[in-house]
């Protein structure tokens, strides 16, 4: 794909550049020795890992489904044993109802019903009665007990029905004045709280107001997906369904795969203090809108719930979790030990030692199990070098990527694959052994 094409052409940059550089500092003196500092390459950048020289996008991991819970109209809430932002776990009770109150509407149930059953004896009374006396009647009142015996049942038999239902409601009402506690069913984070307003209803006082229909919302962990940001300048390089690699911005090796799955172009984002700008054909700068696209995991193992990530179009290969792989030209051997030039926490040279582990001999790489980390930044082996030495660093930032710009890597190489730098760009400056100096401003004075 086009992704792992841009990051093969940065690889082979990096090595060319590397090698570049180190025949430069052997050809910069007429005595082998070098007073300037010696130029080291960044490890994540020549593994490919550096994210800064290819199109990514922003990302943070959210859960895929959410929990309302709502609450019985009847009752009145006792206590919230929850707030926003608090994990819960299946079981966790989030809410109890008032046992007052439920006692309450027990006992005012108790005696609807009570009356209702003496209504219905009363009725029995009134249509026995009735029934005698029409017997006894004369031929012209006959139809008129009729009368009241029949309105007397349907009275009867409307207060019946009533009885059934509240006898009904009844024992919905105990059941549930046994069971005053409301537990979660899912394992979350407490996204919304609402409470009862003035006027009988519910209010949303926390969280997101958009869950106001649920008395609380639980977002499911366990389960993530990531919402992207794209502003309007690339969000068209984006499509449902796409295969994408989702990187922790923290550590280069926690990597997940997924697809897009949906991109929402119907609403943007709202706009940071400090959005980025792009100039209009009026002059000026406008902000860029900002839209959201989501993420659907292969697998979310190891993923924390609000991790912020990068998102890159594409599918790579996931680094090897025991070691980095390193080609064996940057390795010095002396005996059963293996060296390499590398920057010490100083920004000074240093020959450090590393252990080997298995060879490739197709790729001509070992595995470097310990001793060398993605942040590191290594030289490529030359006589010249001394321990002590300043070091110049090259990476992303050198190649003019900063920290939050996305591009994809093609400005760095010519249509032939070729390294290509505007005129008066450091590889102008690094390629000319004249004009190389390989001097820094952070270079320990003598």
């Amino acid at each position: 794909m086009k992704q792992n094409s841009v990051v093969r052409k940065i690889l082979a940059l990096c090595l060319a550049l590397a090698m570049c550089l180190a025949l430069a500092s052997c050809g910069n003196s007429d005595t082998g020795k070098r007073k300037e500092a010696a130029p080291v390459q960044s490890v994540s950048m020549l593994m490919g890992l550096d994210l800064r020289a290819v199109n990514r996008f922003s990302g943070v991991a959210e859960a895929k489904s959410s929990e309302k819970v709502m609450k019985d109209a009847d009752k009145d809430v006792g206590e919230i044993r929850v707030k926003v932002g608090q994990e819960v776990k299946k079981g966790d009770v989030l809410f109890t109802y008032d046992m007052e109150s439920l006692k309450l509407s027990v006992e005012t149930a108790e005696l609807e019903v009570e009356q209702l059953a003496n209504s219905i004896t009363s009725y029995d009374t009134q249509i026995s009665e009735l029934e005698k006396d029409k017997k006894s009647a004369p031929s012209s009142e006959k139809l008129s007990y009729s009368l009241q015996i029949q309105e007397t049942q349907l009275d009867k038999a409307e207060a019946e029905y009533n009885l059934k239902q509240k006898q009904s409601a009844l024992k919905k009402l105990k059941k549930s004045a046994e069971h005053t506690a409301v537990k979660a069913k899912v394992n979350g984070v407490i996204q919304s709280i609402s409470q009862p307003d003035s006027s009988g209803g519910d209010s949303d006082y926390s969280g997101d107001s958009g869950s106001s229909d649920a008395f609380i919302t639980i977002m499911e962990t366990g389960t993530y997906r990531i919402k992207g940001t794209a502003s309007e300048t690339n969000v068209g390089e984006l499509m449902e369904e796409m295969p994408v690699t989702v990187y922790s911005r923290t550590d280069y090796t926690q990597m997940w795969t997924g697809v897009i799955s949906e991109i929402d172009t119907g609403s943007t984002e709202q706009e940071p203090e400090n959005a980025e700008s792009y100039d209009s054909d009026e002059g000026g700068g406008e902000s860029a809108a900002k839209y959201s696209f989501y993420v659907k995991l292969d697998n979310s193992d190891g993923m924390m719930m609000g991790q912020h990530v990068y998102i890159l179009p594409g599918t790579f290969s996931t680094p090897n979790p025991n070691g980095i792989s390193l080609a064996s030209a940057y390795l010095m051997r002396e005996g059963d030990a293996a060296y390499l030039w590398a920057a010490s926490s100083k920004d000074t040279l240093e020959k450090r030692q590393v252990t080997l582990g298995d060879y490739d001999e197709a790729a001509d790489t070992y595995l470097i199990t310990e001793g060398l980390s993605v942040e590191d930044y290594i030289a490529m082996p030359a006589e010249n070098l001394t321990e002590g030495e300043a070091v110049i660093k090259y990476d992303s930032d050198s190649y003019g990527f900063s920290d939050g710009e996305e591009g994809d890597g093609s400005e760095m190489m010519d249509e032939g694959g070729s390294m290509a730098f505007d005129e008066g760009d450091m590889g102008d400056d690094l390629m000319d052994d004249d004009n190389y100096t390989g001097e820094v401003s952070n270079a320990p004075e003598d």
